[in-house]
């Protein structure tokens, strides 16, 4: 190409003045040398595209330069002069790395051109080849290094997420992975559903980003996950695409519980960010699912299946627990034991199916009729248990006596008529020393003396 640079080594002056002229002309920049020393001064001062060199030279043959300017600067092509065509020689120039060579006798100069511009051309292939090659080095490590990162990244979610956890670690957790993991400058979830303890909102936002992109994004989150949309509505994407043009969604189900995440930037995702952003909330998904049917497993083990109500195992995995805090904060603990007056006789007469309905009618009633923070249970058969926190005993009389009255006024529908029922309850509040076992005596003992005493009672512990 015009303006490379070419050494011309020949010790003819005549056909060393010819040859410069005629390259120069085509627009080359020309160093000449008549001898190997000078020659390889040139070399050594600067870099030359390709070099023009003569067989035969007074001192260094043309063959020994060669090997010396391939030494010195390898991307330089070499082409030999020769006055004649030596088979053996021309082999030798090869193999040394020469270009070609050309046989001065009636050599033309378009001929000359056309061999020099092959040169040059060779050179800048081979010179591209190799930053290709550099090039397709370079993305190989970056395509192995992000391989590694996503593998990284995916292992982290099953970490994270494998294990049962409850929706606030997971969310949190999916968010992390997320927040850490995909340069974002907004990330938000929304949730519909009745799961236990489940948040209704999470969000991410980098300092700096506009409340107004903050507003539409959330109002985005909301309206489309309040629609119940598979995919969010396009105007309103739309929308968000115009404060901040990179936007990712996707919805996530579980059981009855409906979620939508939402990310965003100021420029596009890439296909991989895209991709690892499926994956997290696939994985996520999941997640989420396996905690429903967890909740779902756990509710069978821990509830009781007529009434609903917490059973006799979850009552003695709960008052140990239940214990402790009260010992620890030096807060009162109080405990119910109640009992259905005369249930045997209901059953005998009017049948187990009416029994059962009692069971279920005073179940519903005892869970709306205490605080959330109570527990009540199924203790077996027609028992219940109701675990008071930070109620001291005569706070727990007072209730047991208000929960005595309403259950006298329940009313079980017949095919004729309606029946009522009483119950006989036991009140013993935690004492020093105390445990588990010995509080459920106390109140069992309590319940004992209401049933000797002439039941429809309430009677409270020493």
């Amino acid at each position: 190409m015009p303006g490379e640079k070419i050494l011309l080594v020949d010790d003819d002056p005549q056909f060393l003045g010819l040859v410069q002229e005629f390259l120069e002309e085509q627009g080359y920049a020309v160093v000449t040398a008549p001898d190997s020393r000078q020659a390889l001064d040139a070399v050594g001062r600067e870099g030359f595209h390709l070099a023009l060199v003569d067989l035969r030279l007074p001192e260094v043959s043309g063959l020994d330069l060669l090997s010396h300017i391939k030494a010195k600067s390898p991307d330089t092509e070499v082409i030999l002069c020769t006055g004649y065509a030596d088979l053996d020689t021309v082999l030798q120039a090869m193999h040394r790395g020469a270009y070609d060579y050309l046989v001065k006798q009636n050599l033309r100069l378009p001929d000359l051109q056309a061999v020099v511009a092959r040169g040059l051309e060779h050179r800048h292939l081979a010179l591209r080849n190799r930053e290709l090659l550099v090039e397709i080095e370079e993305a190989r490590d970056e395509l192995a290094r992000r391989r590694a990162a996503e593998l990284v990244q995916i292992r982290r979610i099953g970490e994270s997420l494998s294990c049962p956890l409850s929706w606030e670690q997971i969310i949190e957790g999916l968010l992390n992975l997320i927040w850490e993991s995909i340069p974002l400058a907004f990330l938000g979830l929304e949730l519909r559903g009745e799961g236990e303890n489940l948040p209704l909102q999470a969000y991410r936002c980098q300092p700096g980003v506009a409340e107004e992109a903050i507003q539409t994004f959330k109002s985005f989150l909301q309206e489309s996950l309040g629609q119940g949309r598979v995919y969010p509505d396009a105007a309103r994407a739309a929308q968000c695409q115009a404060v901040l043009p990179g936007v990712l969604w996707a919805m996530v189900k579980a059981g009855e519980t409906l979620g939508l995440i939402g990310a965003a930037r100021e420029t596009p995702f890439t296909p991989e960010e895209t991709e690892l952003f499926r994956i997290f909330t696939l994985q996520g998904e999941s997640a989420l699912r396996n905690l429903v049917l967890y909740e779902q497993v756990r509710n069978l083990a821990i509830r009781d299946h007529l009434t609903g109500l917490f059973n006799y195992r979850y009552f003695w995995d709960v008052l140990p627990h239940e214990i402790r805090l009260s010992r620890r904060y030096g807060t009162p603990l109080s405990l119910l034991f109640m009992d259905i007056d005369d249930f045997k006789t209901i059953n005998d007469t009017l049948g187990h199916p009416m029994g059962d309905m009692v069971l279920k009618t005073l179940a519903a009633y005892l869970e709306g009729a205490v605080r959330q923070a109570d527990v009540v249970c199924r203790y077996g058969g027609e028992e219940f248990v109701t675990l008071l926190p930070q109620t001291p005993q005569n706070q727990a009389l007072a209730l047991a006596e208000r929960l005595h009255q309403g259950i006298s006024q329940l009313a079980v529908p017949l095919p004729q008529g309606e029946m009522h029922f009483t119950v006989s309850i036991g009140v013993a509040g935690l004492k020093p020393g105390m445990n588990s076992e010995g509080l459920v005596r106390a109140a069992d003992k309590a319940l004992y003396q209401a049933k000797e005493t002439g039941k429809n009672r309430v009677c409270g512990a020493d």
